[in-house]
């Protein structure tokens, strides 16, 4: 089974990055809405627990975290690739830069200029979602310091693009620039800050060219569906665990995997696959029978029980 069910909701940034590699390969694909804060019932039987968004199912296969999401996509259907050149390596690498400093220069900037309608339980949920590390209410004051920061990460695409290349890699779009992208999608959506990067003539003509991507091929899937599915489905084969594992993990032994940034809910299961780039755990739950959550490494951390 190869459909591609994306669980995101329209306003999320690291949805918008996924959304545009399906338009770059043309490719079908349901959405599944989901809440953009918690509770999430229909999110999370699937994932044991892990939160964020966007998820990506494949029958009875659960994706988490756009960085892994985005090798799926490009085994699912190796043409045109994200990676142009032999670009994979510094592809995720970008994604990095982009996810963890770009973005979240982006975010006190957005959230400080609409703090007035930003309703008290979204604030609470994202201060929930921090871990305690830092109260959100707290980070909507940060506006005027974080668009410093935003403005030079900003410099850095201006700077790649002032050669007149079309992409950040040069002649084809790539993942690198659907990474980057999502920070200038997410100020551009938000009408007080949609002109704070508009000084950088190269960086506003290329968001442009890949606003025009799109999403691909979209239908509508419930959640409700998007469970029966995984409930109907059996997990793909696993490829084992790495005889180079840091901690010793083995095959079937109890594990708990959560990121190592924010949203450290804990998802607890088998472990079925672990190397370099990959850990994926054997989970049951009522509402979807047997499945199997698959997590990238970097970013990720993990356990034995």
């Amino acid at each position: 089974m190869t459909e591609l069910l994306l669980h995101h909701y329209d306003n999320s940034p690291f949805s918008e990055k996924i959304r545009l590699a399906l338009g770059h390969k043309r490719m079908a694909w349901r959405s599944v809405i989901q809440p953009n804060m918690m509770p999430k019932p229909q999110l999370v039987p699937l994932t044991g627990g892990y939160r964020r968004i966007p998820v990506l199912q494949i029958g009875a296969d659960v994706y988490c975290d756009s960085q892994l999401i985005a090798r799926v996509i490009e085994r699912v259907q190796p043409e045109p690739t994200l990676f142009p050149g032999g670009s994979e390596g510094l592809c995720l690498a970008s994604g990095f830069w982009s996810d963890r400093h770009f973005f979240l220069a982006a975010v006190p900037v957005v959230f400080s200029a609409i703090g007035p309608a930003v309703p008290r339980e979204f604030i609470e949920d994202r201060s929930k979602l921090m871990g305690g590390r830092m109260d959100f209410g707290a980070v909507m004051k940060m506006g005027p310091a974080a668009t410093e920061q935003l403005r030079a990460h900003a410099s850095f695409l201006e700077l790649q693009l002032s050669d007149g290349r079309p992409w950040l890699l040069g002649g084809a779009p790539s993942l690198a620039d659907f990474s980057a992208y999502h920070p200038v999608w997410f100020l551009r959506n938000v009408p007080p800050v949609a002109k704070t990067l508009d000084e950088f003539e190269h960086l506003s003509r290329w968001a442009e060219r890949v606003a025009s991507i799109g999403h691909g091929r979209r239908a509508e899937c419930a959640p409700e569906e998007a469970l029966a599915i995984a409930r109907a489905a059996k997990p793909a084969p696993c490829g084992g665990v790495d005889a180079r594992e840091p901690q010793g993990l083995v095959e079937g032994c109890r594990v708990r995997v959560m990121p190592d940034d924010y949203g450290f809910e804990p998802v607890e299961g088998a472990l079925t696959h672990a190397s370099v780039s990959e850990i994926a755990v054997r989970r049951t739950a009522a509402e979807v029978g047997e499945v199997v959550v698959h997590f990238p490494r970097a970013g990720f951390r993990i356990e034995r029980l």
